[in-house]
């Protein structure tokens, strides 16, 4: 009949029946392996990367992605953070941290161009004494980048800002700067011949070889030669010329005055697209308080002081920054001028071509401070009729020779002038300080980029809660949830007992 089985049709054995159940899991087991494989190899070559912090902390700049990704040779990144001996080690391995997870960025736009060794002195005691010979590091906790024969190391308190309220408690972090200068660090190691400064001498000017507190400037020479800066002397007596390979030529503190082929050197110096970096000091006539007229920089003959406990302070405290490239970054940092004189912006300057120079005021004081033009007086009190009120101008920048909304480079003349030659002696070099000099250096060498990239704040959640609703959580931690548990323990007993 129709519906009665075959009896000539095979039955399938139980063996079989274990073949194909086999074979069915293989192919499905093979099958998943296929479709991880696929999914892993798809995810490498396209995926995208998120910042999940609120403020990006780790977010590299564009900036920072466009330069690692175009490096034109390798550089090797060595990070050399130890905590273990510090006065603070939680503080050094925050840093540590935040580096690690930076170098990461770093790395991943770099490829393979980036290489980075992390370095253990405590198991790797030989490698740590190699590393220290070779880039001569002369401190601890450091990340070192070298390319070629050319290296710079970043010790940790450059790569933060600490709240100085915090110091007799502890360190804690105000921001992370670390992008920022290992960004300054691999484009002052991977740029071609590197630039020159001289000092000029002869005018009894502040000497970068000298290790006088006072008017040396050794320690602000050594953080020059970090950013692989040439750092020269020049005697314009000696040489009857000034330098033409110059990338910068810096007037540090002068005490005699300069002869008229001198300042006539000067002028055409500027004139011929020169950078100049002068530091002056206050009452002491140098003939450049003219000079300086001609390009639109008034230099008072002052003191700027301010009343601080019944004393007089001579030390002038910079807190306001004008919106430019040199102070971009500098919001909230302080920096100090110790006997300092009023540099502004000139009321009428005089012409000095066709175009005029465009002069900013850099920083300024609070307006407690004031401009004292007899110092010598027994009693310094301000006087409305001859002394200058504050707030008063520390510094400014004048470029002259690329107009607004003209992107053709025709040559750019600049230049910086401070009213205190002491804000970066051997003595008075502080951190705000060096970064002011140091950004000024570099915008003086057209290399803004290098501070370009602002500091990153960490985030910090604080729960403020009041002495009762601390009771309150401190009773439900320790009463209401254990007697929540034994509630419904005991309403499970009495149902199951019904």
């Amino acid at each position: 009949m129709a519906n009665e089985p075959n009896a000539d049709a095979p039955v399938p054995t139980l063996r079989r029946r274990k073949l194909v159940i086999s074979a069915n899991l293989l192919l499905q087991a093979l099958a998943a392996l296929a479709l991880v494989v696929m999914v892993n190899w798809l995810a490498s070559r396209h995926y995208w990367r998120l910042d999940w912090t609120k403020s990006g902390y780790y977010e590299l700049s564009e900036k920072t992605k466009q330069v690692l990704s175009t490096l034109p040779k390798p550089v090797q990144v060595v990070v050399f953070l130890q905590p273990a001996g510090e006065r603070d080690p939680e503080f050094v391995e925050k840093i540590y941290q935040d580096a690690r997870n930076l170098l990461k960025e770093f790395q991943f736009f770099g490829k393979e161009k980036l290489q980075i060794e992390y370095v253990d002195p405590q198991r790797d005691m030989a490698r740590a004494k190699q590393l220290v010979e070779q880039y001569n590091v002369d401190q601890p906790n450091v990340v070192i980048f070298a390319s070629g024969d050319r290296h710079k190391y970043i010790p940790a308190s450059d790569m933060v800002d600490v709240d100085q309220q915090m110091l007799g408690q502890g360190y804690r972090i105000k921001a992370f700067k670390a992008e920022g200068v290992f960004l300054s660090a691999i484009q002052s190691i991977i740029e071609g011949t590197p630039p020159n400064v001289h000092f000029l001498t002869g005018h009894g000017e502040s000497d970068p070889e000298s290790f006088d507190e006072r008017r040396g400037y050794s320690t602000l020479a050594s953080f020059i030669k970090r950013d692989n800066i040439t750092v020269k002397k020049w005697n314009f007596q000696e040489k009857q010329s000034l330098p033409t390979d110059a990338g910068i030529l810096v007037i540090a503190g002068p005490r005699t005055t300069f002869t008229d082929a001198e300042l006539n050197a000067l002028d055409e110096f500027l004139k011929n697209h020169g950078r100049l970096l002068v530091i002056l000091d206050p009452h002491q006539r140098t003939g450049l308080e003219t000079f300086l007229q001609r390009w639109g920089v008034q230099v008072d003959d002052d003191l700027i002081v301010s009343p601080l406990l019944g004393m007089i302070n001579v030390t002038a405290l910079g807190v306001d920054y004008a919106s430019h490239p040199i102070t971009a970054r500098m919001e909230g940092v302080n920096t100090s001028f110790p006997y300092a004189r009023s540099v502004r912006r000139a009321e009428r300057p005089q012409a000095t071509g066709g175009d005029q120079p465009r002069v900013t005021e850099l920083v300024k004081t609070p307006a407690t401070f004031w401009g004292e033009t007899d110092p010598d007086a027994k009693r310094l009190e301000f006087d409305p009729a001859t002394d200058r009120p504050g707030p008063l101008s520390l510094a400014v920048a004048v470029e002259l020779g690329k107009p607004k909304d003209v992107k053709v480079d025709i040559g750019i003349t600049r230049m910086v002038v401070v009213g205190s030659s002491s804000f970066v002696d051997n003595n008075g070099i502080t951190g705000g300080n060096v970064d002011l000099f140091m950004n000024a250096l570099n915008w003086l060498l057209q290399r803004e980029h290098l501070v370009a990239v602002g500091p990153k704040t960490p985030e910090e959640f604080r729960l403020d809660m009041s002495l009762s609703q601390v009771r309150a959580v401190y009773a439900l931690v320790i009463g209401g949830l254990p007697l929540a548990v034994a509630a419904i323990g005991f309403m499970v007993w009495t149902r199951r007992r019904r």
